[in-house]
């Protein structure tokens, strides 16, 4: 059976990873959270003191020293090893996500990670979330979501999730945080975040979790169906 994918893009704070999650176990499907291996690859070229910004002499031969092991086993856990060493907990931090920004940006480590992307398609399916799944990674997705939300409902989340985490933030911080992050993400030359031409589109400001999980999946269904 040919596996069955489906991506669900858009920027940060639009709660596309819990969500992806979620529709990936009520399929039964493999679930990637492409993010985390930008940040694991930023937190490894951290560690060995490369700055991504300045350091790209022989970078593809620094890539190429680089194993990411990634496993996502249900219920939203995930592992993840650099080199052997785990870094499932460590990328977790502001800091590591500003890092992956740049990384973002270096066309050499965006072709070493979707490599690394479509390795994880396998059977029954695939659900994967991101900032370009549907409009480069897998262009062949039997169907593709694109979340959106205002800026100040996802601060609000955010600060929400910061708060649970014994985090201190404040409001005004993070909506600039995230306005910063959101030029970032649509205006780099490689890769913008745009929704795909063929990608249904949900915007989250007014809907919780549940609402937004029986949107998608009813979509799923209807597209399934079809095929």
């Amino acid at each position: 059976m040919i596996p069955k994918i489906i991506t669900i893009d858009g920027p940060s704070g639009v709660g596309k990873g819990t969500i992806a999650i979620m529709v990936a176990d009520h399929f039964g499907f493999n679930y990637l959270d492409s993010g985390s291996l930008y940040r694991s690859l930023a937190l490894a070229l951290s560690e060995e003191n490369i700055d991504i910004r300045k350091d790209l002499i022989d970078f593809k031969k620094i890539l190429a020293k680089i194993n990411i092991d990634y496993h996502y086993h249900k219920n939203g856990e995930i592992t993840i090893f650099v080199n052997n060493k785990e870094y499932t907990n460590k990328i977790r931090t502001e800091n590591v996500a500003k890092m992956a920004s740049e990384v973002a940006k270096n066309s050499s480590a965006r072709k070493m990670l979707e490599v690394i992307q479509r390795n994880h398609i396998k059977s029954p399916g695939l659900v994967a979330d991101g900032r370009d799944m549907g409009t480069k990674v897998f262009t062949e997705a039997n169907i593709k979501f694109f979340l959106t939300a205002s800026v100040e409902k996802r601060a609000e989340r955010r600060l929400n999730q910061l708060k649970d985490q014994g985090i201190s933030a404040n409001l005004p911080d993070l909506v600039q945080e995230l306005l910063l992050r959101d030029k970032a993400d649509t205006e780099r030359a490689i890769s913008p975040l745009v929704p795909a031409k063929d990608a249904v589109i949900v915007d989250t400001t007014n809907l919780n979790v549940s609402q937004v999980f029986t949107k998608i999946t009813k979509e799923v269904d209807k597209k399934i169906k079809n095929l």
